[in-house]
């Protein structure tokens, strides 16, 4: 018995022995992988995802605008040569549609939130108002652009940002309220600091790209922008309560510029100053404000927000779908012989916003802008001295689902010059411009 059980025990160890080995060299069969699954991120108040191998929270967001245009055009003189361009030369109506996609990155550090955020604008249009259009009447145009691409963190902004300087942004409709931020359709590139204090107050110090505001003033009152040696400098003030905001914010602006012929160099520094205020007004509703804005410049016409009134802005002096209105002599100043004289320009703006039910808003606004340049100067190259346009409009809105707008803007506008440069006759013009548009904002 004993030899027996020996025996059985000797093969069993056998066995299993060989059956390991046997074992070893099969192949070895893994689980299944772990799915990976997105995940949803909350920082900074900002809802996004992990970008997967790194600690960023990405947000994905824009929206789709479809617009449809018109506007009673009017007699317009364009430079040089202060030359009319009949209404029936010119679109009634015009079409333009944008696509526009944000990018925000967020992760969190040891002094806070880092945040990159990029927009991309794609546009394309054509008749009234389309878009980079700078010749033709009907044609079809596009226009592609970086609108805003920039840094934060600790307090330090960096890149195409929007100008710490402005307040309102362009008001609620996007053409042509008296602001210096020209609609928020463009950052503009800076490097900026801002300190948060206790009570809602914050102080900002910016170095900023320089702005200009010239090219439509005739010879031999036009002059050329020499190359920049100092940045626009900004130091906005804000307040923040329960009940609104205060923004205070000034700028120095150099004018280094040379004379018509190159017969004399002037470097000359201009300023502007603003202030806005906005009051919260929930007893009314929620979301009801109303804000105020009032701005001035010497030597600095950007900053003052004016513009000439309608879509015939400064950046659309060339363009015979610019609008309406009376293109103004825009520039910073004028060369009196060897001296350059400084324009002086202000601009003062109202509007509010009214959630008359859950789905449906009105935004109403008005303006007044005005710019003179030295008399003596003016009379010398032929200009007009002064000019000054007042508009009155609104935007109604309509969100029947969320993500969808339906908004007719609706803008009456007015504007008087002196004279058209280069000759002795009074200009007055006014006109109405519409735009309805459909957003799908994701």
């Amino acid at each position: 018995m004993t030899l027996i059980k020996s025996l059985l025990l000797g093969s069993a160890a056998t066995l299993f022995v060989v059956a390991g080995a046997q074992a070893a060299d099969l192949p070895t069969k893994k689980g299944a992988p772990v799915a990976e699954y997105v995940k949803v991120c909350h920082i900074n108040g900002m809802a996004g995802f992990v970008i997967p191998g790194s600690d960023t929270c990405l947000k994905i967001g824009g929206d789709i605008n479809a617009q449809f245009v018109g506007g009673n055009t009017k007699t317009t003189y364009l430079y040089p040569g202060a030359s009319a361009t009949d209404s029936k030369y010119r679109a009634d109506i015009g079409w333009y549609t944008r696509g526009d996609y944000n990018f925000t990155a967020v992760s969190n550090t040891a002094y806070g939130p880092l945040l990159g955020f990029v927009s991309l604008r794609m546009n394309m249009g054509s008749g009234l108002d389309g878009p980079g259009s700078t010749v033709g009447y009907q044609q079809q145009s596009t226009q592609d652009y970086l609108a805003y691409t920039y840094i934060q963190w600790a307090g330090l902004t960096a890149g195409l940002h929007r100008s710490f300087y402005d307040f309102l942004g362009g008001g609620n409709t996007w053409k042509d309220i008296f602001s210096p931020d020209d609609n928020g359709d463009q950052g503009v590139a800076q490097i900026a600091y801002t300190a948060t204090f206790g009570g809602g107050f914050a102080a900002t110090l910016a170095i900023e790209e320089s702005a200009v505001k010239d090219g439509f003033v005739t010879a031999p009152a036009a002059y050329t922008e020499l190359g920049n040696q100092a940045p626009d400098i900004v130091l906005a003030l804000d307040l923040t309560q329960s009940w609104g905001l205060v923004h205070l914010a000034g700028v120095a602006h150099e004018n280094r510029v040379e004379s018509y012929g190159g017969y004399y160099d002037q470097d000359v520094w201009g300023y502007g100053v603003i202030g806005g205020l906005q009051f919260n007004l929930p007893q009314l509703g929620a979301g009801d404000l109303v804000q105020f804005q009032a701005a001035y410049a010497d030597g600095a016409t950007k900053y003052s927000g004016v513009a000439s009134p309608g879509w015939s802005g400064p950046d659309q002096g060339l363009n015979p779908n610019g609008g309406n209105g009376t293109i103004f002599p825009m520039a910073d100043g004028i060369f009196l012989g060897s001296s350059f004289k400084q324009a002086q320009s202000w601009t003062i703006d109202a509007q509010g916003t009214f959630q008359v039910t859950p789905n449906f808003a009105i935004d109403p606004e008005v303006g007044y802008g005005e710019i003179s340049y030295n008399s003596a100067a003016a009379l010398a190259d032929g200009i007009s001295k002064s000019a000054y346009g007042w508009l009155i409009g609104g935007v109604l809105d309509y969100s029947p689902v969320k993500n969808l707008d339906f908004a007719l803007d609706i803008m009456y506008l007015d504007s008087h010059q002196d004279k058209v440069p280069c000759t002795t006759t009074p200009t007055d013009a006014d006109g109405v411009n519409f735009r309805l548009h459909i957003i799908r904002s994701f």
